[in-house]
C-alpha cells in the first residue's frame, strides 16, 4: 500500500514537472484568475499555489505575503488528496489545522480549496480562498471557484502538451492543445452565471456569452462586432468610454465597476436595469482587449428595497403604538378635567367658551393620534449633526412602549457627550433595531443598557479592523442579559436574511440595516457574545466638534371630529375601588372622578404595592388597572389577585394593548376593558356596571356579547364612535 503511494506521489511530482510552472515569473493569466477568485468569492485572499515533495510555492497571492510555505503547515495539502473542492468553514475549530502555523500565526479561519488536476487526475497545485473570519461559502462561489480551477487545469495541460511533444509535431500538436484550452475556455465562458463581454481597442464585442444573451435579452449574433454602447443607456454612454480609456491607461489588470445607483445596463427592449462589474485588461503582441464581467442585480435590489419597507413600517408601527400610548394618558387628562368643567354650572360664558376650545384641541390631538397609527416615513433625511444623548432621550419613552414591561432599559450615558454627523432617524432605527434584538433574546426578562462613551481607536484596534481609521469616536453601546449567541450565529449576524427567530416572526434584516446605516455614516459596528451571558453591540460614529442642530417636521392640521359629552344622571353609589394607574396625572382625575360618584378610593402607582394594600383591605370590591405598567402588566396583576381573591372584580384601562399581551381575547376572557382616552362619566358609568352586576344576569340581557367591554365589533380607528 505505501509503495502504491509513492508512486502515485512520483507521478504527481513529474506531471508537475512536467507543466514546467516552478519558480517560474508571475504571469498575467494566472494573476487575473486569482483576482477573480478574490472578488467572486468575496475573500481577501486568494492563491494559485504548487506543491512538491516539501513546499507549497504560489504562482499568484492576493492578499498574501508568504511565496512559499512548508508543505506539512498548509491546508493545501490536504486539498490535493481528493478530487473535488475541500470547504473549511473555521479551522480553529478543526483538528487537523487548529494548532497549526496557518492558524496561530496566520490567523486563518477560513479556507476553500480546488485541486488544479491533470487529465490523468494528478493534483499538482490548488486554486484556494481564504479569510480570518469563519464563514461558509454559498453554492454559487463553490461552483465558480471549481470553474476557474478547471480554467487553469487546461492552461497546465497545454503547458504539458508542449512539452512533451517532438520537434517534429511540435506546432501541429501545439495548435491542438490551445484550440482544446480554448474550447474548454469558451465552454466555461457559455456556462457561467455571469455575463462575460470582452471587447477590443475599438469597444467593439468579440465574446458574448449565454448569460449575457439573457441578461440583455440579445442573441449573441446580433451583439458581436456591435459597440458596447448599444447596451449602455444613452446618458452614461460618454462616461463608459472615458472610463475604459482611462482604465487602459492605468496599467492595473482589473477592478471593481460597481457604483450603486449609477451603473446601469439596457436592455434590447429599452429596460434599464442596474448591474455590478468588474473590468479586466490583457494586452497582447497586436491588441487590448476588456473583458466585463458584471451581474444583473435588479431583482435583488426590488426584494431588498420591498422587506426594508416592510421592516421600516413594521418599526413605525410600533412607534406609534407607542406614541399613541402617551398620548392617550395626556389626552384622558385633558378631556377629563375639561369635561368637569363643562359640567361646571357656576361657570360664565367666556369660561364655557374656553372650555369648548380645549375640546376643540383634544379632538384634534386625538385625530392627530390615530394619523400616528397610519404613518408610514417615505421621506429622506438629510444627515445632521447630532447629540446621540438627546437621541437616546427623545427615544426611550417610545423603546420603553415597544420593550415589555419584564425588561428594564437602563442609560448609561457620558456628560458632555461630543457630537457625531448622522441622519437622525437612522440613529433611532438603530436603537430601535437594537433594542427589539435584546428584547427577543430575553423572553423571561431582563436589562438593556444602552451607553454612550467617547473612544479613542488606536493601531491596535485598527489592525483587528481593516475598514476603519485610527482616530476619535463616539461609541453607542447595547447590552442585553439575554440567551447570547454561538460562534456559528456571530458569523452570519450580519448577512441580509438570516435570522433565528421563528418564521414570520422578522425578516433578517434588522441587524444588517443596522450595519449598512452605521458604514454609510462612517462609523464601525462589533458584536461580542456569550452563550448563556448576553451579547453586546458597540457603535462607533466619528467624533466632530461639538455643536448643536435641530429639527422640525409639520404635520397637515387633522380634520376634527367633536365627540358630544354623554351626560347622565347622578346614580351615587358606594364601594371601595383600588385604583391602579402609573401616571400620577391620569390617577388624580379618575380618583376625583370616582370620589364624586361617591366610592371611596386607595391609590396605587404600580401593581406591587397594588397586591400589598389587596392583601391589608378585604373591603376593596373593584379593582380598576392600567394595563402596561412597569414591572408587572395588568393581567399579571389579575392573575396574582385572583389566587388571594378569586371573586374579585376587575376593570383594565390602556390605549395600546399589543405586545403587552398575547392576544386581546385575554382581557375579555378574565377582565372588562376601557380604552383610553375616556372621559370621567364614562370611566364612572362602566364602574357602576361592574359593582351592580350580579351573577352575570346583565350580561346575559346584553345577548351573550363576548367582545370586551370599551371595544367595537369593527376593526380600525375609523369605525370607533369614540374617535370620530
Amino acid at each position: 500500500m505505501q509503495s502504491h503511494l509513492a508512486d502515485a506521489e512520483l507521478a504527481r511530482l513529474e506531471a508537475l514537472f512536467d507543466c514546467r510552472v516552478l519558480d517560474t515569473p508571475p504571469e498575467e493569466l494566472f494573476d487575473q484568475t486569482a483576482r477573480h477568485a478574490s472578488y467572486l468569492c468575496g475573500t481577501p485572499i486568494a492563491l494559485i499555489g504548487f506543491i512538491d515533495a516539501a513546499r507549497v510555492w504560489f504562482k499568484s497571492r492576493v492578499g498574501w505575503e508568504y511565496p512559499e510555505i512548508p508543505r506539512q503547515d498548509s491546508i493545501c495539502e490536504h486539498t490535493i488528496r481528493q478530487s473535488d473542492l475541500l470547504v473549511i468553514s473555521d479551522a480553529a475549530t478543526d483538528h487537523r489545522f487548529r494548532n497549526g502555523p496557518i492558524v496561530t500565526h496566520a490567523g486563518i479561519r477560513f479556507y476553500a480549496g480546488a485541486p488544479l488536476l491533470t487529465n490523468e487526475g494528478y493534483a499538482v497545485g490548488t486554486l484556494c480562498v481564504m479569510d480570518c473570519l469563519p464563514r461558509e461559502l454559498p453554492a454559487g462561489h463553490k461552483e465558480s471557484l471549481i470553474t476557474l480551477a478547471q480554467l487553469l487545469a487546461a492552461q497546465l495541460e497545454m503547458r504539458r502538451s508542449t512539452a512533451r511533444i517532438s520537434a517534429a509535431s511540435e506546432h501541429k500538436r501545439t495548435e491542438d492543445a490551445l484550440r482544446q484550452s480554448q474550447d474548454r475556455l469558451l465552454g466555461i465562458i457559455s456556462s457561467a452565471m455571469d455575463a462575460i463581454i470582452t471587447v477590443d481597442d475599438n469597444q467593439r464585442i468579440v465574446v458574448f456569452n449565454r448569460a449575457a444573451e439573457q441578461i440583455f435579452r440579445c442573441p449573441a449574433e446580433q451583439a458581436l462586432d456591435q459597440p458596447l454602447d448599444k447596451f449602455i443607456p444613452l446618458r452614461f454612454r460618454e462616461a463608459h468610454r472615458q472610463h475604459i480609456r482611462t482604465f487602459g491607461d492605468t496599467g492595473v489588470s482589473s477592478r471593481s465597476m460597481y457604483s450603486p445607483g449609477t451603473l446601469m445596463g439596457l436592455r434590447t427592449d429599452g429596460e434599464e436595469f442596474p448591474v455590478e462589474a468588474t473590468i479586466s485588461q490583457v494586452k497582447t503582441a497586436s491588441e487590448a482587449l476588456f473583458t466585463v464581467i458584471l451581474r444583473d442585480i435588479s431583482v435583488r435590489k426590488r426584494t431588498e428595497d420591498e422587506l426594508r419597507q416592510a421592516q421600516k413600517m413594521e418599526a413605525v408601527g410600533h412607534l406609534a403604538g407607542g406614541i399613541a400610548h402617551e398620548f392617550n394618558n395626556y389626552l384622558g387628562v385633558i378631556m377629563g378635567y375639561s369635561d368637569l368643567l363643562a359640567q361646571d354650572e357656576s361657570q360664565n360664558e367666556s369660561v364655557r367658551q374656553t372650555v369648548a376650545e380645549i375640546n376643540t384641541a383634544t379632538q384634534r390631538a386625538a385625530s392627530l393620534t390615530r394619523q400616528l397609527l397610519a404613518f408610514s416615513r417615505k421621506q429622506m433625511l438629510e444627515p445632521a449633526v447630532l447629540d446621540l444623548n438627546k437621541s437616546i432621550h427623545e427615544t426611550h419613552k417610545l423603546l420603553r412602549r415597544l420593550i415589555p414591561a419584564n425588561i428594564d432599559i437602563i442609560p448609561v450615558l457620558q456628560p458632555d457627550l461630543g457630537r457625531v454627523r448622522a441622519d437622525p432617524v437612522q440613529i433611532q432605527r438603530i436603537l430601535i433595531n437594537l433594542a427589539v434584538n435584546a428584547r427577543d433574546a430575553m423572553p423571561q426578562g431582563g436589562k438593556i443598557s444602552i451607553e454612550t462613551a467617547e473612544v479613542v481607536l488606536d493601531e491596535e484596534f485598527v489592525s483587528r479592523h481593516p475598514d476603519i481609521q485610527p482616530g476619535d469616536y463616539v461609541m453607542l453601546s447595547v447590552t442585553d442579559t439575554g440567551e447570547g449567541m454561538d460562534a456559528e450565529t456571530l458569523s452570519h449576524i450580519f448577512e441580509p436574511f438570516f435570522t433565528t427567530k421563528k418564521e414570520g416572526k422578522g425578516t433578517g434584516l434588522g441587524l444588517s440595516t443596522t450595519y449598512g446605516i452605521v458604514k454609510q455614516s462612517g462609523g464601525h459596528i462589533t458584536v461580542a457574545s456569550v452563550r448563556g451571558r448576553g451579547t453586546t453591540f458597540r457603535v462607533y460614529l466619528p467624533k466632530l466638534a461639538a455643536e448643536n442642530s435641530s429639527s422640525a417636521v409639520v404635520l397637515s392640521e387633522p380634520a376634527v371630529h367633536e365627540r358630544e359629552p354623554i351626560h347622565e344622571p347622578a346614580l351615587h353609589t358606594s364601594g371601595t375601588i383600588l385604583l391602579v394607574e402609573d401616571e400620577p396625572a391620569l390617577r388624580k382625575l379618575m380618583r376625583g372622578a370616582l370620589e364624586r360618584e361617591g366610592y371611596t378610593i386607595v391609590e396605587a402607582k404600580d401593581g406591587a404595592e397594588a397586591l400589598s394594600i389587596c392583601e391589608q383591605n378585604p373591603a376593596i370590591g373593584l379593582i380598576v388597572s392600567d394595563l402596561a405598567m412597569p414591572q408587572m402588566t395588568g393581567l399579571e396583576l389579575r392573575e396574582k389577585v385572583a389566587v388571594m381573591r378569586p371573586n374579585m372584580k376587575f376593570l383594565l384601562i390602556s390605549g395600546y394593548v399589543k405586545d403587552v399581551v398575547v392576544s386581546p381575547e385575554q382581557v375579555a376572557k378574565f377582565s372588562e376593558f376601557l380604552e383610553k382616552p375616556f372621559r370621567p362619566n364614562e370611566l364612572t358609568q362602566k364602574v357602576r356596571e361592574l359593582l351592580t352586576r350580579t351573577n352575570g344576569k346583565q350580561e346575559e340581557a346584553r345577548g351573550g356579547n363576548t367582545l370586551p367591554a370599551g371595544s367595537h365589533d369593527k376593526s380600525g380607528p375609523e369605525n370607533d364612535p369614540r374617535l370620530n
